[in-house]
């Protein structure tokens, strides 16, 4: 336990060494794990680079009350619940009615989804639907967003960011209606 202390306090000062160590110890055991969660295994390895980006941010944060194989984990294990909520949140965006555009994609299997996708877009602010339907249906690019709103692309990953989290409150919401109403 003391090596990966002092791994975690050579990583808090940025060595590159440490960096590669972590990444080397960790890269295939996580992949592994992630590979064993996803329906597309193409996308693990990206999931994965995010579990890594994610925890190097955060790792101010670690209090080192469990292993950082643990730590790793628990984050990998939120990137790929919102990898499936992105995933199903754009086919449902795919169903809906956004805006003057209607898209006629609706199967039976999808149709409650879509309901409720439609409800949490009626809640939340114009622009954070237009980026929404930029990005998932639109299937831009965030810098071809940024060109075309006129921003930098910092400024529209910070403003989609907004708004995925924009709809992520209110899906939370209209869950939590439909369990009430049930």
């Amino acid at each position: 336990m003391s090596s990966e202390k002092h791994l975690i306090d050579q990583l808090r000062r940025g060595e590159p060494a440490a960096v590669r160590e972590w990444f080397q110890t960790y890269h295939d055991r996580l992949l592994r794990f992630v590979i064993a969660r996803l329906e597309m295994q193409e996308d693990a390895e990206e999931l994965v680079q995010e579990t890594f980006i994610h925890a190097l941010k955060q790792l101010p944060l670690f209090r080192g009350s469990s292993t950082l194989w643990t730590w790793l984990v628990a984050i990998a294990r939120h990137e790929i619940a919102d990898y499936y909520r992105k995933k199903y949140a754009k086919k449902a965006l795919q169903t809906v009615p956004l805006g003057e555009l209607f898209l006629t994609y609706p199967t039976e299997s999808t149709e409650h989804v879509s309901q409720q996708v439609a409800e949490c877009l009626a809640r939340m602010s114009s622009r954070s639907v237009e980026l929404l339907h930029l990005k998932y249906v639109d299937k831009l690019q965030i810098k071809d967003m940024a060109q075309r709103l006129g921003k930098s692309g910092k400024a529209m990953e910070s403003e989609l960011f907004r708004a995925r989290n924009e709809f992520r409150a209110a899906y939370a919401e209209v869950e939590i209606e439909i369990e009430t109403t049930v």
